[in-house]
């Protein structure tokens, strides 16, 4: 079945926080940090046929499932779907992915073709696209990330763009989540908890709760942050002042922990584990108990190698210029 003929049937179809609760706002540092042994690199194996490329875009928890785009020598574009270390060439893609869960449904995004490139959330399950519904009167759907019982976390824009954090449940009922002004959820934990922004604040929702802002590590008037993802309640991120650009680490009911300065942060386990990348250094790691390992590609002065996700057994997926690749750390 391809992708954009299942969707295509399916896509015709306030500035102050309220009711808050801000956590402790006292920042902690992270020592020295002890460098062990570097993990271990391995090429995926990829489907019969003829590729420019194959790129890794997100690996399921339990690492059974990755999904990917693949660009053949026509440059025709098609998914693939490994399952347990077999990939399936699943079809043109409906629009862009984002995650895949532990039953092998992902979701994505498409955006229309009638100029004005709205966007339409989606999810693949038992072989079949279902679009997303959005809340009344709102004009898009946007999915970020999908959770094992699949729950789907995202939000929706009203058409005076205006967007409202929401989940979407397995049945593809659609709820908004508490808190006044703009919010927009960015990833959903196992237990339901999801984590994104709140009147440009970084935010988590407990499951049926009010939103509880995450302080910042060392906060000014012009701080942004760019959250990555939680996992067994332990959210990693980034935080942006001026030119500090800082991998911080909020445990439950604490105040952030300083991972590295200079870093971008690309996945967080249910181990704790972390994967980052020093933007600067060009080089990839994976704090593990302490412990930072390298997830070595090779010398160049360039970014050809990245993280796009990482399991439970601590075995990072990404890609190594076009190639998908994964760094067993166990």
């Amino acid at each position: 079945m391809e992708f954009r003929q299942g969707l295509a049937a399916l896509t015709a179809v306030a500035a102050v926080v309220a009711s808050v609760t801000t956590l402790p706002s006292t920042a902690t540092a992270v020592a020295a940090v002890e460098v062990g042994p570097p993990c271990v690199r391995e090429n995926l194996r990829v489907p019969a046929g003829s590729w420019q490329a194959i790129k890794v875009h997100h690996t399921d928890p339990s690492g059974r499932f990755q999904i990917a785009y693949a660009t053949d020598t026509d440059w025709r574009e098609y998914v693939i779907r490994w399952d347990n270390g077999v990939p399936t060439n699943l079809g043109t893609p409906a629009g862009s992915l984002k995650e895949v869960n532990e039953q092998g449904d992902f979701v994505g995004n498409a955006s229309s073709e009638d100029g004005l490139y709205r966007s339409t959330a989606w999810r693949y399950s038992d072989g079949q696209v279902t679009a997303l519904p959005g809340l009344p009167g709102s004009v898009q759907t946007i999915a970020s990330a999908i959770a094992g019982d699949g729950t789907v976390a995202g939000w929706v824009r009203s058409a005076d763009g205006q967007p409202t954090a929401v989940t979407w449940a397995r049945d593809n009922t659609v709820r908004a989540l508490p808190g006044s002004g703009d919010s927009r959820a960015i990833d959903v934990d196992a237990d339901g908890t999801v984590i994104g922004y709140l009147a440009d604040k970084p935010v988590r929702w407990a499951p049926n709760a009010q939103p509880e802002i995450l302080p910042g590590y060392a906060p000014g008037p012009d701080t942004f942050w760019d959250l990555t993802g939680i996992s067994a309640g332990v959210v990693v991120g980034e935080e942006y002042t001026g030119s500090s650009q800082l991998a911080l680490l909020w445990a439950p009911g604490t105040a952030p922990t300083l991972l590295a300065r200079g870093a971008a942060v690309h996945a967080v386990n249910a181990r704790g584990s972390v994967a980052y990348e020093q933007v600067y250094e060009n080089k990839q790691w994976l704090r593990q108990n302490g412990v930072d390992r390298t997830l070595p590609f090779g010398p160049s002065p360039f970014s050809i190698a990245d993280i796009t996700g990482l399991t439970d057994d601590d075995i990072a997926y990404g890609n190594h210029y076009s190639t998908p690749v994964r760094w067993i750390c166990a």
